[in-house]
């Protein structure tokens, strides 16, 4: 699993990007698969998947924070 950060995110469309560290930013489309809403600068966990059109997000899970 890679974890990374919700850089963008349009929750009509289930479009967004994510970024990861070092690496390049990762697709994310929600739409197709599960509902579940992302906010800009939520870490997430995530399995990635080649597809033709680049690099997209499978499973993604929210890292819940902790709070102090």
């Amino acid at each position: 699993m890679f974890r990374g950060t919700v850089k963008s995110y349009d929750r009509n469309t289930g479009k967004g990007w994510i970024a990861l560290e070092g690496e390049d930013d990762v697709q994310v489309d929600l739409f197709s698969s599960r509902w579940i809403w992302l906010a800009v600068g939520q870490q997430v966990e995530f399995h990635m998947i080649h597809r033709p059109r680049g690099v997209f997000a499978r499973d993604v899970k929210v890292i819940p924070r902790v709070l102090e």
